[in-house]
């Protein structure tokens, strides 16, 4: 039972006011098909509208089965338009976007009922209205009839008590229009239907009732009806909503429709989360570095001892001084001398390039003898003076013009080859300290000279020296001591001290010592070559540089020989006060690490998260753009869809179900674009990781010596989760503000914009 008294309505028109409806007093009982008719402009919708509460009257009562709407707050007309009233609109207003079942199906569901439920419900009902075979087709491939049978279906999903219909025919041919509404008398005779039209032929035929409106009143009433009205105060809203699982369907279909912008705009947001994922895994990889290098500086057993020069000690002794500290189970003898590896014997041909090691005697203890797990073939340690064994990685630069050998073809190639040794080098002068010495005129560059003062050079350094008529005299204080510095050049000076110097690895001195290669090694704790102890006592310290300024220096220290010791896994824990201890005795101890500032690790790590915090906020930035370009793309997509929307409040939809839906959409942006960063990320991380060890590996050894160089951006997977989620949430901040503008938006509003 629906109840008009003195209903108007007007609407504002700036400051001119349209007076729609003139005082409209009705009476609408169950079971009656009332047909509203006249002509254009008369208010027929407007009154359509204010019955199913999509406009309100500017004033006037209307009562709902004794209940006053006039007093319904917006929640309790959400209920009234779920529950109570289904509208057959004459453009259909089906969403294009779902198929007709989920057309269908969607007042249900903003009821709170289950996908499967509904999906029953609007099945049965399609097959009713001839649509069975049509279930998952779009209304764009429908015809306006099939259109409009659908939105009958849509009309009477919820069992309404009133339908109400908005000229139903208007957009279809007569024949399929008679159809229509023969089909609307067959499924709702015991429902309230009223129907607004233009077509008094359609008033007749199909009416029990017909009401003409003109000029915004009731000119016309075939039967008029009246009766008194019980006020019932109890409000009736709906508890249920839409769920967000549903939501997520409904925007899947819409995301679907327009499948390339929604991809696009996720390309648009993953982009700067990328930038944020590589930047994370490059400071990763640097905190997984310096973790590590903490890890080994508090744990490793492995000490360098340095030696301060004593005549009276030997390297026997020294081990012995070392042994009786009761904390080292191995002191190894690792001399300061650099050994090169610089010709294959066996076949008589010189390496590419000399391979540089540092040398060690061989290992007695089980503990460190057993950390040599792997060995490749055959291969040993030495057990004679004149072998060796090295490791894989120096025996792969033996053989630098083979590739793709497995290491049992390598060690094939190297087993028991002998190959030469040098350890023992000659100095070359320092550029700067003889650049000096000759403008002083304390030394003479030349060619070759037989050293007669009264028979000078015709080819020496003139400019340094200026003409030789004045410097004949000079010459004489030269000594008969030469340095030779090419095949036609030669070096004299007075005082050669004057000169600093330096060990010219290019140059040995003697023919240097045969050894063979008797084993190949991949030990983590050793990249040196191993020596019978025999041999290695025998190897003298050779000042990297020298020079008689740097000799008197008290300053400098003449360390005469280097130790490589073990500490006993029971005293690591107190390496620092084993190392204090050395150190008070005229030792000098340092770790066996590549780091060469873990002393100041805490502050470099600090110094990490700095950078890495300045980084992120400036590719942040990108973020932002994103999230800005994607509420840009969602308060247009409000825009585009007001009808959508007001159709969503017309089946009683409510401003939460609007804001779930959008919120829903935004949801699934954020995931795709999420996936879409986690993909890039990681193609992109394989790919760089690949080119920096290819075309940067020296500058990372260099640089970065404690990152992994085929990792050096490393992923923290945890962080992909983030990754996703936040990409979520940026994308529903950025849709908060859209979402709450479609869902302000009154019904008749959204429905009335194109």
């Amino acid at each position: 039972m629906i109840k008009l008294n003195e209903v108007h309505k007007v609407y504002l028109q700036g400051k001119v006011g349209f007076h729609a409806l003139k005082d409209i007093n009705l009476f609408f009982e169950k079971g009656e098909t009332i047909v509203i008719y006249g002509p254009s402009g008369c208010g027929k919708t407007t009154l359509l509208n204010i019955i199913g509460g999509l406009d309100t009257p500017t004033s006037g009562d209307m009562v709902i089965d004794n209940k006053l709407t006039t007093t319904f707050i917006e929640k309790e007309w959400d209920y009234f338009r779920n529950h109570r009233i289904g509208f057959i609109f004459q453009a259909f207003n089906l969403i294009e976007h779902l198929p007709i079942v989920e057309n269908v199906a969607l007042s249900l569901k903003l009821a709170g009922v289950s996908d499967k439920v509904s999906k029953k419900q609007s099945i049965e009902l399609l097959e009713k209205v001839g649509l069975g075979n049509h279930l998952s087709k779009l209304p764009t491939e429908l015809s306006g009839g099939e259109r409009q049978r659908v939105a009958i279906a849509r009309a009477l999903i919820n069992d309404p008590d009133i339908i109400l219909a908005d000229e139903p025919t208007g957009a279809l041919d007569m024949k399929t229009g008679t159809e229509i509404m023969d089909l609307i008398k067959s499924i709702s005779k015991d429902k309230l239907v009223i129907i607004v039209t233009h077509n008094k032929k359609i008033a007749k035929k199909y009416s029990t009732r017909m009401i003409e409106l003109v000029d915004g009143k009731v000119s016309k009433d075939t039967d008029p009806k009246d009766q008194k009205v019980h006020i019932v105060l109890k409000r009736e809203r709906n508890k249920k909503k839409l769920k967000f699982k549903e939501a997520i369907r409904l925007a899947f279909y819409n995301i679907k429709g327009k499948l390339w912008r929604t991809m696009l705009v996720a390309l648009g947001l993953s982009v700067g989360i990328v930038g944020l994922i590589l930047i994370d895994s490059f400071f990763n990889s640097i905190r997984i570095g310096l973790e590590q290098q903490e890890a080994v500086l508090k744990n490793n057993p492995d000490l360098y001892i340095l030696e301060e020069y004593n005549a009276s000690n030997t390297i026997i002794d020294t081990v012995d001084e070392l042994y009786d500290y009761d904390v080292f189970n191995e002191v190894l003898y690792a001399p300061l001398a650099t050994f090169s590896i610089t010709k294959n014997i066996t076949t008589d041909s010189l390496l590419n390039e000399p391979v540089y090691l540092s040398g060690l005697e061989r290992p007695q203890s089980s503990n460190i003898l057993n950390t040599f797990t792997t060995y490749i073939g055959d291969s040993k340690l030495p057990t004679s003076k004149y072998e060796m064994a090295i490791s894989l990685s120096q025996a792969e630069n033996l053989l630098n013009s083979q590739v793709n050998l497995t290491d049992e073809e390598l060690w094939d190639l190297v087993k028991n080859k002998q190959y030469l040794i040098n350890f023992s080098y000659n100095y070359l002068p320092d550029e700067y300290s003889l650049y000096e010495n000759i403008t002083d005129g304390q030394c003479i560059f030349t060619g070759v000279w037989d050293k007669d003062p009264l028979n000078p050079p015709t080819d020496y350094d003139t400019f340094l020296l200026g003409p030789i008529s004045d410097n004949v005299a000079s010459l004489a204080k030269y000594n008969s001591n030469t340095i030779s510095v090419g095949e036609d050049a030669e070096l004299y000076c007075a005082d050669y001290d004057l000169i600093d110097w330096y060990l010219d690895y290019s140059d040995p001195t003697g023919p240097g010592v045969i050894f063979t290669l008797v084993g190949i090694f991949d030990n983590n704790l050793f990249d040196e070559i191993i020596f019978h102890e025999d041999f290695i006592q025998d190897i003298e310290y050779q000042q990297e540089f020298y020079s008689e300024e740097l000799n008197q220096d008290d300053e400098y220290l003449d360390l005469r020989e280097r130790f490589r010791v073990f500490i006993k896994s029971s005293e690591v824990d107190n390496k620092a006060n084993i190392i204090r201890a050395l150190e008070e005795d005229g030792y000098f101890a340092f770790e066996n690490t590549d780091l060469g500032f873990e002393l100041f690790a805490g502050l470099i790590t600090i110094f990490v998260y700095i950078l890495q915090f300045i980084f992120s906020s400036i590719v942040s930035i990108a973020v932002i753009t994103g999230g800005l370009m994607l509420l840009l793309i969602l308060y247009i997509s409000v825009i585009e869809r007001k009808r959508e929307i007001g159709l969503i409040r017309a089946m009683g939809g409510t401003r939460s179900d609007v804001r779930i839906i959008y919120s829903a959409e935004t949801t699934m942006i954020g995931f795709i674009a999420g996936i879409f960063s986690v993909i890039i990320s990681l193609i992109l991380i394989v790919i760089l990781n690949k080119y920096i060890y290819n075309n940067h590996l020296k500058l990372i050894m260099e640089y970065l010596p404690f990152i992994d160089p085929t990792k050096v951006l490393v992923i923290n997977y945890s962080k992909l989760a983030l990754a996703i989620l936040g990409s979520i949430i940026i994308a529903l901040i950025s849709g908060l503000i859209p979402s709450m503008i479609a869902a302000r938006k009154k019904p008749i509003e959204a429905l009335r914009n194109e």
